[in-house]
């Protein structure tokens, strides 16, 4: 898997000259690219030929009665159409790429584009093929995601309409080479007329999420024209096969409804309730098990809600949804929020072999008068960081990614202004399997379109209006590794009790040294996936859930999941090697501790909170989010990462970057 830091790979940006002329600097590995001349009023004649070939897209979509969101939204693009392929080579060769300083991306090209005209599949669709037993998610985690991103921003000129717009590209377990781009026009109403505002364009080599820098845009507002802004995204990995090239639009009204102009989408829930004292302290929530004592770090838990007297037991089973904690009761015990509850809706069973997060709030958005609302879309998409995809809200619960929405209820019109549209959300999201192992830095992304039709009383005609509006929360995570019941922990004294009977304010031992840490945190839970039962060649053994954190002789500290037999793992009296590393299904509760009040912690060594389960060495819960840190900001060369295939197109690159700043 290849992961990197978004801040450490981003490249220069770049813009198109034609278009406006003005080069922007980046950071990180890679390097500006010199513009290359490409004909104008070819890159304007195929970007409305595209726009026409997407609107049919999607109307072909309605007809078939799937939603933009199911599709990822955006549109494949067929290379065997020569305007497809002379839209893409020409957008790339004005961003700067060519055939010259990027070999492997223009070869690649050719290559799907003689794939899609000989019907000859290629790498990726072959291995679908033969992983068709898994069609669903397994077909979500082999795809890249393509997003648009554009929203209005406010403007103290009525007659200004200001937005800004980025694009984004992503691709589970990242790519080898990764390009997007986002360019903006004032179009007329017929897209017959397309007039450039402006464009951004980004590429990054071992990249995981790449989006460009966010492109401004001031035009003046005029009802016979539109915003429309569109984007393309290129992806190529050569160990999974990935080749995407896709095309997507976003488009507005200009409009000019003065100071009582609103389009906002406003969050209740997911929002950040307890554990702020934490640093870089994520929105969590606790699928299985969390803490219910000490130091408490989960604003949202699963648990059973009692059908008779209505109270919610985090991580109690039988799981049936999840509560939000109270911040203002919730000081050192869990205490659930009155009607903060939410449990899969059509009577369908709380799996917790899926990831859910509660979205509540509301979208609001300003009509002019005379209008009619048409439809309201929208979208709920994870982003994920570090490991790079994108997962998508079902639009029920037991649906798999790619394929929804946020949980809207029926909007409404206010009672003292009637020109503002209310649309309540509120729902538990179900973002599939495929997110589920991804604990750090997730990116939550939320869309409402809008469109209506007014109507123009004095001419008797009629026109759409469409308003968008993005909302990003940055970042959350999910939460779960323990110690399986009936492992025994060490105290302080050298006695030995199962996990079940440590209470906060008990010592645990830490290491051979007798260094002794206070529990500060218990938690507990339930387990769905099999644990990894770990055996050695004295006799030793151990059950813990795959992300626990365990500590070896010679690799320093792994996830459990990680290790095979011949690793060993050090104990009380010594090294043990592994014999057996087995997965089991387990059906029990599993435990885990935070160890070390701030006062031990300052003067301990550093990755001093660990404790002995069954004699090994592991870590605690605050080690296994360390861990889960250290995986992902691995900053290893990006040559070190990257597909040799890919070399000589990023070496090129860095010798380019040092010409122009020269």
């Amino acid at each position: 898997m290849k992961l990197s830091s978004k801040a450490s790979s981003r490249m220069l940006a770049r813009v198109f000259p034609v278009l406006m002329g003005v080069a922007m600097l980046g950071s990180g590995c890679s390097q500006q690219k010199m513009p290359q001349e490409v004909d104008k009023q070819a890159l304007v004649a195929d970007s409305l030929y595209m726009a026409r070939l997407y609107s049919g897209w999607e109307k072909q979509l309605e007809a078939q009665g799937q939603e933009r969101g199911r599709k990822g939204s955006h549109m494949e693009l067929d290379l065997a159409d020569d305007t497809q392929y002379r839209f893409v080579t020409n957008r790339l060769q004005a961003a700067g790429s060519t055939p010259q300083n990027s070999p492997q991306l223009f070869r690649k090209l050719e290559t799907m584009r003689k794939e899609k005209k000989t019907g000859t599949p290629g790498p990726k669709a072959r291995k679908d093929r033969l992983t068709s037993a898994t069609a669903g998610e397994a077909e979500a985690n082999s795809r890249c995601g393509h997003m648009l991103p554009l929203t209005d921003v406010a403007s103290a000129d009525p007659k200004l309409a200001k937005f800004q717009a980025s694009g984004l590209v992503t691709c589970f377990d990242g790519a080898d080479y990764a390009y997007a781009d986002v360019t903006a026009f004032a179009a007329n109403r017929e897209r017959t007329e397309f007039r450039v505002l402006g464009t951004e364009s980004l590429e990054e080599y071992a990249s995981a999420v790449l989006e460009t820098p966010p492109l401004p845009l001031s035009l003046k507002v005029n009802p016979d024209e539109e915003l429309f802004a569109d984007s393309v995204a290129i992806a190529f990995d050569e160990e999974t096969g990935e080749q995407h090239v896709s095309y997507t639009v976003a488009e507005s009204s200009l409009v000019a409804l003065g100071a009582h102009d609103i389009n906002t989408i406003t969050v209740q829930y997911p929002k950040e309730l307890i554990g702020s004292h934490f640093r870089d302290n994520p929105i969590r929530t606790c699928l299985e098990r969390g803490a219910v004592t000490g130091y408490l770090d989960c604003d949202f838990a699963s648990g059973s809600k009692d059908p008779v007297t209505g109270y919610f037991k985090p991580f109690a089973k039988p799981y049936t949804g999840i509560g939000a904690a109270d911040p203002e009761s919730s000081r050192s015990a869990w205490v659930p929020a009155a009607g903060a509850y939410w449990e899969p809706s059509g009577g369908a069973a709380y799996d917790i072999s899926r990831l859910y997060l509660p979205l509540r709030g509301w979208y609001q958005v300003t009509l002019p008068s005379d209008c009619s609302l048409d439809t309201l879309t929208s979208d709920a998409t994870l982003i994920l960081m570090e490991r790079g995809g994108r997962c998508v809200a079902g639009t029920a619960p037991g649906t798999s990614v790619l394929k929804g929405s946020l949980p809207f209820k029926t909007p409404f019109l206010d009672d003292y202004d009637r020109t503002k549209l209310n649309a309540p959300f509120d729902g538990l999201a179900d973002f599939g399997k495929d997110c589920l192992d991804q604990f750090q830095n997730v990116r939550l992304m939320m869309r409402a379109t809008m469109r209506a039709t007014c109507v123009d009383y004095a001419t008797g005609t009629t026109r759409t209006h469409i308003r968008s509006r993005f909302q990003d929360i940055l970042n959350l995570d999910w939460r779960n590794a323990c110690l399986a019941e009936g492992t025994r922990v060490t105290k302080a004294d050298g006695s030995q009790v199962p996990v079940e009977q440590v209470k906060v304010g008990d010592k645990l031992l830490a290491n051979g040294q007798g260094t002794a840490l206070t529990v500060t945190t218990v938690s507990r839970g339930g387990e769905s996936k099999p644990v990894v039962k770990l055996r050695d060649a004295l006799g030793g053994e151990v059950m813990v859930t795959q992300t626990h954190p365990m500590v070896t002789a010679t690799r320093g500290v792994v996830q459990a999941g990680e290790l095979k037999v011949g690793d060993s793992l050090l104990t009380r009296t010594g090294a043990a090697k592994l014999v057996g590393v087995e997965r089991v299904p387990f059906s029990g509760e599993v435990f885990n501790f935070a160890l070390g009040t701030p006062e031990e912690l300052a003067v301990a060594a550093p990755e001093a909170n660990t404790l002995y389960a069954n004699g090994y060495l592991v870590g605690d819960s605050q080690m296994q989010t360390t861990l889960e840190k250290q995986r992902h900001l691995d900053s290893r060369e990006v040559l070190a990462r990257l597909n040799g295939a890919w070399h000589e197109d990023f070496r090129l690159h860095q010798a380019r970057g040092k010409s122009a700043r020269r």
